[in-house]
C-alpha cells in the first residue's frame, strides 16, 4: 500500500490471503530490493511478511521481514538494475549462504554489502523469539561508490556487530526511515543526502586492503565499463567503438562480456530508457514535452516511445499521468512495482 507520501510504499501479508497472492505480492515487494526469493512448499504456506520502502531520489533505504526462505539475485532477469549494490542490516534472525565465493554467516547487527553484478545465494533464517527474520536495506548506486577502489571488491563485506561502524549504519538508517514521512521535499536531499554520504564513507573505512575479497578479472572490467556508460549516457557517440577505445578492448571482448546483459548496445539502450523514465516522471520536468525527454537522452520521439512501450507496458504520456494520480490509490499495483524496479 502506498504512503500518502509518494516516497514510501508500505505493503503486508494478510491473514485471510491465499498463499498464491501472498507469494506473489511478496516478490514484488523483494524485487525492490533485487533480489528474487524462493520457497519449499511449506514455506509457501507458513509465508507472513511486510515490506517498507524509502526512495530518496539516489538510493531506496527499506525494511524487510519475513518468515524463512532463500533469496538469489537475478542480473540476468532485470539488467536494468545492475549497477546497485545492497547494503542489508540483520536486526533479527540470521542470513546464511553464498556470496560469489564466500561463504558468509549472519547475526543481529551484522552487516552485509552485496553487488548485483555477481552470483548471490541467500538463507534467511528466523528467530527463536519471533519467528520471522528482520532486515534494512539500502540500494545504493555503483556510480556513489566509486571512489572506492576495487569496489566489486566490496561483494560479500562483512562488518560485524560488535564494529561500532556496524552500529553507527543500523542506527542511521533506521532513524532516516522513521522520520522519512514528514520530510518535506526540500528535506529529502537535505537530510538523507548525509546519511548516505555517512554510510559511503564507512564502507570506505571498512574496505580493509589488507583483506581481499576473491574477484572475477571479468566482473571488475564490467564493473569499470558499466561505470563509465552511466557517466555518459548523453554523449551521442556512446557505443561498442567509444568503449573498446577507453578501455583497450577487442570488439569481440566486449561482446563477450555483455552477452549475460543482453549485448552492450541493449544495456546502454536500457540505462538511457531508465535515465529517461526518471525525468519523465519528476515534477521538475513536468513541462517538458516528451519528445524534448527523448532527444535529451539520445532518442528519436517514435523509437523512444517504442521502447517505453516494451518496457513498461504502456507509453510515456500515460506512464507521466499515472505516476501523480497512481498514490491516490490504496492498494499496491504493478505500475508502484514498476517504479521501484526503474529507480
Amino acid at each position: 500500500m502506498a504512503n500518502h507520501n509518494s516516497r514510501i510504499i508500505n505493503d503486508k501479508s494478510l491473514a485471510a490471503e491465499g498463499i498464491t497472492s501472498k507469494v506473489d505480492r511478496w516478490r514484488s515487494g523483494v524485487n525492490a530490493a533485487l533480489l528474487e526469493s524462493n520457497f519449499s512448499r511449506s514455506q509457501a504456506e507458513q509465508l507472513r511478511w511486510t515490506v517498507e520502502a524509502h526512495h530518496f531520489d539516489v538510493f531506496i533505504c527499506g525494511r524487510l521481514q519475513s518468515t524463512a526462505q532463500s533469496m538469489i539475485n537475478f542480473p540476468h532477469k532485470y539488467e536494468n538494475l545492475n549497477d546497485h549494490f545492497i547494503l542489508m542490516v540483520v536486526v533479527e534472525g540470521g542470513i546464511e549462504g553464498k556470496a560469489g565465493h564466500l561463504d558468509i554467516t549472519l547475526s543481529p547487527g551484522d552487516i552485509i554489502i552485496l553487488d548485483v553484478l555477481q552470483p548471490i545465494k541467500m538463507k534467511f533464517i528466523e528467530s527463536r523469539q519471533v519467528h520471522y527474520i528482520d532486515v534494512l536495506y539500502m540500494a545504493i548506486p555503483r556510480a556513489l561508490l566509486s571512489e572506492v577502489d576495487n569496489s566489486c571488491q566490496l561483494h560479500g563485506k562483512i562488518i560485524y556487530q560488535k564494529d561500532f561502524l556496524s552500529r553507527m549504519i543500523a542506527s542511521n538508517m533506521a532513524s532516516l526511515m522513521s522520520h522519512s514521512a514528514n520530510f518535506s521535499d526540500s528535506d529529502v536531499n537535505k537530510v538523507a543526502r548525509p546519511i548516505i554520504d555517512f554510510v559511503i564513507s564507512a564502507i570506505r573505512s571498512s574496505h580493509a586492503p589488507i583483506q581481499p575479497i576473491m574477484m572475477d578479472t571479468k566482473l571488475h572490467i564490467i564493473t569499470r565499463v558499466c561505470d563509465f556508460i552511466q557517466e555518459n549516457l548523453r554523449v551521442s557517440a556512446l557505443g561498442a567503438d567509444l568503449i573498446c577505445q577507453k578501455f583497450g578492448l577487442s570488439r569481440s571482448s566486449l561482446y563477450r562480456l555483455f552477452e549475460p546483459f543482453g549485448g552492450i548496445i541493449a544495456h546502454i539502450r536500457k540505462k538511457r530508457i531508465i535515465a529517461a523514465t526518471r525525468m519523465l516522471l519528476k515534477p521538475l520536468y513536468q513541462q517538458w514535452k516528451v519528445a524534448e525527454i527523448a532527444y535529451y537522452w539520445q532518442f528519436e520521439p517514435a523509437t523512444f516511445n517504442r521502447l517505453f512501450v516494451s518496457a513498461y507496458g504502456i507509453t510515456p504520456n500515460q506512464a507521466r499521468k499515472e505516476h501523480h494520480e497512481l498514490w491516490a490509490l490504496e492498494n499496491m499495483n504493478e505500475s508502484q512495482v514498476v517504479w521501484l524496479r526503474s529507480l
